[in-house]
């Protein structure tokens, strides 16, 4: 998100592509703006814009604080004047044939999920005083908070806009304040012209709360504001329901797991027949943890009882380079006191109930599966290179894995930036600079079918220096735009489809997962994460390859000329079911322990299918 909130109107997708589906951040961040020059005499000139980001504008306050010495200026009057501008300026006349004085009004038209407000006064050098007088709205040292927690706009039929902020006092009481402007009346045939993008209907009102702030960390001189060097620092809200919701889909998963294992309980023969159960007992255990599932089932829903008692508020980090710290009270976070201290970037959330923001503690243990921020529509992207779409159907988008669903993944990479390394004087070799690799292929299998869903190949952003054919199966005209016959993607197309299902709920099953999702820069909860790296793995021994593994337990070859991620993804998936199937009879152990056996005798090279 942070990534795109310095994009200009000009770079940002027109309106007209958000409403046929546009990109993911437009219609989170996304503002439509109309711009409206009316001359004194002749046709009045309009045109429209996007933009991520709202720049706040200081200028009309700033010359009327001369003025009103004895009211202190609050965020809320920037922003509402931010969002309804006024400007002089001298534009062409067509029909005058002549420049003439105008004023320029640019009007919100429609308010997004996420409103990313840049502050436009932080880690500059002082010119004229511009910039020190625009933070001296921020560095008052009569108002601690001047940034509000919590704020609503209103745009009304007539493009005015209203904006509330919650103010709390110095005895603590609360109080919202108002600011609005009702505009000169513009006559309706302004807006009912054909070439003017469909925007959302008015009024329209939202309120939002402070979700992350972006401040810029002044290195030296900062009591002259003459040096530019410093860096930024993030902080960003973690919700309190964040860990209950983890916990509420642990018990929903924990809960399918005991119905599953009862099901199979009443269908088998065994116990019909004999009634003895000839399941061992171990199946009642998780596969990796080793704890009885009712007993997790109690330890989670005992956790969620003492985080619903607790009632605490949403904690705050404090994201320093590397360095994060839990930040103890929110006012720090909204305090620019410190003459070191600069205002970079704010947002905030949108919230569904009201100005407190406060979602019931309900939804944190609901069993049904969680709504996406992603659309489903990120499934459907065109191919880069030959502009035709994926081979799924609308019926393979409505029936997408969802909550608990197996989803079997694997990824091939290509190398962007090879080794550096030195000999040292002692004769060693040193390196200098790590290799560093880009994705270039995403499979994904649908376990339920057994079916493809994703097999993108994906187009890096920095050049390759290898391709790494023999280990990725990736050759040079798979990645070229003009050659390449596969569906080619860009790396955020391939990044959202991941991102998609991990909101789903879907649990992905592979082999080395953590190097696979680590270049795909996504992070995904350890919950939804099946690695047969692990599952077939003894303590302070090495791991095993997956041709390895698949070659000695499923008792066949693979990737004998090069890697398919599709062979892979699949022969995870058989490894894992392998796996349960031992747990379910007892011999999962001693079979581990023949196969480590195995490996030591052979050197764990491949050759003997069986250890007979």
């Amino acid at each position: 998100q942070l990534s795109s909130l310095g994009t200009s109107s000009e770079d940002a997708p027109t309106a007209n592509n958000t409403n046929d589906g546009g990109h993911l951040i437009d219609r989170m961040q996304g503002i439509g703006f109309l711009s409206i020059i009316e001359f004194a005499r002749g046709k009045p000139k309009i045109s429209t814009s996007r933009a991520f980001t709202v720049d706040l504008a200081y200028d009309q306050k700033s010359n009327g604080a001369k003025h009103q010495t004895n009211k202190a200026i609050r965020f809320g009057e920037i922003l509402r004047f931010s969002l309804c501008k006024e400007a002089p300026l001298r534009a062409w006349c067509d029909e005058t044939r002549s420049y003439e004085a105008v004023v320029q009004r640019k009007i919100a038209m429609s308010l997004p999920s996420l409103l990313s407000l840049c502050c436009c006064c932080a880690g500059r050098e002082s010119r004229a005083g511009n910039n020190a007088h625009d933070l001296r709205f921020w560095q008052r040292e009569d108002s601690r908070n001047w940034l509000p927690e919590f704020i609503t706009i209103r745009i009304e039929k007539d493009r005015s806009v209203t904006v509330k902020e919650l103010v709390v006092k110095e005895d603590g009481t609360e109080e919202w304040m108002t600011f609005e402007q009702e505009l000169p009346t513009l006559s309706d045939t302004l807006f009912d012209k054909e070439e003017l993008p469909q925007q959302q209907i008015l009024p329209i009102e939202k309120s939002y709360r402070l979700d992350a702030v972006v401040s810029f960390v002044r290195a030296k001189d900062v009591s002259s504001h003459s040096s530019c060097e410093g860096h930024h620092v993030v902080h960003v809200r973690a919700p309190t329901d964040l860990k209950g919701k983890a916990l509420g889909r642990q018990l929903y998963q924990i809960e399918r797991c005991i119905a599953e294992r009862a099901k199979d309980r009443s269908n088998d023969s065994h116990l019909n027949n004999n009634g003895n159960d000839t399941l061992n007992d171990s199946a009642n255990f998780t596969l990796v943890s080793g704890v009885p599932l009712e007993e997790r089932r109690h330890q989670v829903n005992e956790q969620i009882r003492k985080l619903q008692e607790k009632e605490e508020p949403d904690q705050w980090l404090l994201v320093n380079g590397f360095v994060v710290t839990k930040v103890d009270n929110s006012d720090d976070v909204r305090s620019f006191n410190a003459k070191f201290k600069e205002p970079s970037i704010v947002l905030y959330r949108e919230t569904t109930s009201g100005a407190a923001g406060n979602k019931g503690k309900d939804e944190a243990t609901s069993d049904e599966p969680r709504d996406t921020m992603v659309p489903v529509s990120v499934m459907e992207t065109k191919s880069i290179s030959n502009g035709h779409g994926p081979n799924l159907s609308i019926s393979d988008l409505m029936n997408l894995p969802t909550q608990g669903d197996l989803v079997a993944i694997d990824a091939e990479f290509v190398c962007v930036q090879p080794e550096e390394s030195i000999i040292s004087s002692s004769g060693s070799k040193e390196i200098t600079s790590e290799p560093r690799n880009a994705l270039a292929r995403l499979s994904i299998i649908d376990c339920r079918t057994d079916d493809v869903i994703v097999d993108d190949y994906v187009l890096p952003r920095e050049p390759v220096v290898d391709y790494l054919t023999r280990f990725s199966g990736i050759r040079q005209n798979d990645l070229d735009v003009s050659e390449s016959p596969h569906h080619l993607v860009t790396p955020q197309e391939a990044y959202l489809k991941v991102r998609l299902l991990m909101e789903r709920g879907c649990i992905f099953v592979g082999h080395g997962l953590s190097q696979d999702f680590r270049v795909i820069n996504i992070c995904i909860p350890p919950n939804q994460i099946i690695d047969t790296a692990e599952i077939f793995h003894q303590p302070n021994q090495r791991y095993i390859s997956l041709r390895y593994l698949t070659n000695y337990a499923l008792g066949r070859d693979m990737q004998q000329e090069v890697h398919d991620s599709i062979e892979d993804a699949r022969a995870a998936h058989e490894l894992y079911m392998k796996a349960l199937s031992l747990k379910e009879e007892g011999k999962f152990d001693d079979y581990l322990m023949r196969l480590y056996a195995h490996g030591h005798r052979t050197q764990f090279k491949l050759g003997v299918v069986n250890d007979k």
